[in-house]
Order: structure tokens, then sequence, then C-alpha cells
């Protein structure tokens, strides 16, 4: 089945079960990849914000301005949530407020059951929305952390899903990673950019201070920081603990470049492509700890890692696509049919090679989508 470009079904964000989650201007969106029928839902229900596109990013190179649904399991049953930003209206004496509004709605049919606001400070109806993003950065418990960003400020908040309220607001800061306790957040500053960890229960500050520019998971309890900032554009990379913020030795620590993902299990897969090409993956355990690597020196070729999911990791080489075995880092398939983006039991969504001139996979800019059951 294809999906986004010109077939009429947009390109999932999020795969549960054989169905595909996206978020967009024209409201959450469940594809049956089985059959390729759709359902909208998933509204807020106060206006967006005017003046505001969201159905493109704000500016060249800036992150798309709604992020992926999210999929939480609570008390209640399953939900998909999603975060828009909306406004408003004045009316008399009573200014017009901007706000972020989280949306729960039904798996099954895509329409909203709760939402609740939460408030962004008044100086938002001036501020300028280049760079603009707002997304559900994680769910711990019954906890939902939103957050909304431009280029020069944030705001991130706590919810209380099971009884609709706000547990917590903090202002300036953007949420980056969410851990077991801790939301790692980034402070937004034009010259650098401050890391700090928040309670997740409360908002109280836990760490500050550390200097970075992007974060990524490694195992449950721990992330790694790009030290990079444009006093330190070299930079570094460090592994530290999200609850405290104190670095832990790594094998990833030192060298610029690395990326890391998990496996939504128990794995993390880390790739260093510090500039052309993949110079070597790691596969670490959900305590951090190195289980196997790749290098270009182990007489191996590193691929390009394009997604994991339960002990396998999917990406490709020069030679083709492939399969991992996340646990060991051995070929489980040598030549595999694709390298998904999206992967789980059910499906493998990857690139459609047919929608190049060159009928060959376009993984970094995909025009056009392709869903197959998954094997491997």
């Amino acid at each position: 089945m294809s999906l986004g470009g010109d077939t009429g079904l947009p390109a999932p964000q999020v795969l549960d079960g054989v169905y595909g989650w996206s978020l967009s201007d024209a409201g959450l969106t469940r594809v049956d990849l089985t059959s390729g029928e759709a359902i909208v839902g998933g509204f807020p229900r106060a206006p967006l914000f005017s003046g505001l596109d969201v159905s493109r990013p704000t500016a060249i190179g800036a992150p798309p301005v709604l992020g992926a649904p999210v999929l939480a399991d609570l008390p209640e049953g399953r939900r998909v949530l999603a975060a828009w930003p909306v406004e408003q209206p004045g009316q008399g004496t009573t200014p017009a407020r901007r706000g972020i509004e989280l949306v729960a709605a039904d798996p099954g049919t895509a329409r909203t059951l709760s939402s609740i606001t939460v408030p962004l400070p008044p100086e938002w109806l001036e501020e300028s929305l280049t760079g603009f993003t707002v997304s559900v950065a994680g769910v711990v418990g019954t906890t939902a952390i939103v957050s909304a960003s431009t280029s020069a400020t944030a705001h991130t908040a706590a919810v209380d899903l099971a009884g609709g309220t706000l547990r917590w607001s903090a202002p300036g800061v953007a949420a980056v990673l969410v851990g077991e306790s801790t939301v790692a957040v980034e402070v937004r500053d034009l010259v650098e950019r401050e890391l700090r960890g928040l309670s997740i229960g409360d908002g109280s500050t836990r760490w500050a201070g550390l200097t970075g520019s992007a974060v990524w998971p490694v195992g449950r309890a721990r992330m790694l920081v790009d030290l990079s900032s444009l006093s330190r554009p070299a930079g570094g990379s460090q592994v530290v603990e999200i609850a405290t913020g104190r670095p832990v030795d790594s094998p990833l620590n030192g060298q610029p470049g690395w990326s890391c993902r998990s496996d939504d299990q128990a794995l993390t897969i880390c790739s260093l492509a510090p500039y052309i090409g993949t110079d070597a993956v790691l596969g670490f355990d959900a305590a951090g700890v190195e289980l196997w690597r790749i290098t270009r020196d182990s007489g191996r070729v590193p691929p390009t890692v394009t997604t994991a999911w339960h002990g396998m990791v999917y990406g490709y080489t020069d030679a083709g696509p492939l399969v991992l075995d996340g646990r060991t880092g051995q070929d489980r398939v040598a030549s595999a049919a694709t390298a998904p983006l999206l992967v789980n039991e059910y499906f493998a969504v990857g690139p459609d090679a047919a929608a190049t001139p060159e009928q060959r996979p376009n993984y970094r800019h995909p025009s056009r989508l392709v869903a197959s059951p998954t094997a491997g």
C-alpha cells in the first residue's frame, strides 16, 4: 500500500497494530494499513493560532509545526494524544490568549474524548513564530508532558490525564527528553542552549547548567548529550543520568556525531555519522551497557540505521537493505526487501523506490512511502 505524496493517504508517523496514525492540518488521521480505510478526528475545541499555517514548517530547516501523535495506556483505556496550538479570541476587555490544547482521542474512532488547554504566557501573542513547533513530548503513567517552542522561547507543562488538570507549567524551556521521573528541558537562548532536569511530579529543578544542543536516550535512565554550541562548535558528546545530570562512563563519550534510537523494548542503537556515511554502530542494553559494535576497522560495513524494533535493527549499506540482531549485532537478514522507517509486528513502512527516477529508495527525503507486511 502506498502512502503520502500524491496517494491521498497521509504518511504515518506512528504505528499501532495494523493502523498508522498521523497528525496534520487535516486532523488526527488513522489509516487501516490492511484496507486503506482512513478516519479523521482528534480536533481541538478552540481555534488554532491566528495567522499560523500548521501544514508547513515556519522556516527553512525548522521542524513540522505539529508533533507526532502519542499513544498512551491509561486506566480508562488506550488513548491517542495530540497537541494543538490554540487561541481563544479576545472579547470585550478580555484579551486573546494562546495555549496548547492536549487532545485525547479514541483509538477506535479518532473522536476527541477529552481535552485540556495549557495557557501560554501573554507575551506569546506578540512572539515571533519562527521555528514554532508543538508536541506531546512523552507520557509517564498518567502524566503527559507537552511543549511548545520557537527559535527564541518555549513553554513546557505537565498534564494529569486521569484528572484532566494542569500539574505544573514552566515558561522559557522546551522538553527534549522524558525519563522515568525527570524531563530534560532546554532553556531557549539565542547564544547558548542550557539543559536542565525538571521533576515530572512537580516541575522543580533537579539539575541545571549542562550546555548541549541535542539529546538521545541511552537505556531507560541515561541520555547522550551533544555538547556542541555556538561557543564550542566542535563540541563532543557525554552520557549523563537523566535524573541527576551526572556524567557517566560510556564508549559514546567524547566523539561528536552520535545519535541513538530505542527499539521500544530493551535496546538502544547508536550510530556515529559525523560527516557522510556511518563510521560505527553500537548496541546497548537497558542499563546502557555496550553489547556489540560494528566499526569501519572491524572488517564489516557499518550500516546506516533507519529504525529498530523489539530486538531487530533495520538499515542499509551500499549492498542494500539488511536486518541486524539487536542483541548480538550479527546479520539476521543479509539481504532484506527494504529498510523501513517505521515497523511493528504487522507492518514495515519505508520509502517507495518506484517514486524516484532511479528506482531506488530515498531514505532521507522520501516523496512516497509503501507499507508491507513485516518480515525478518
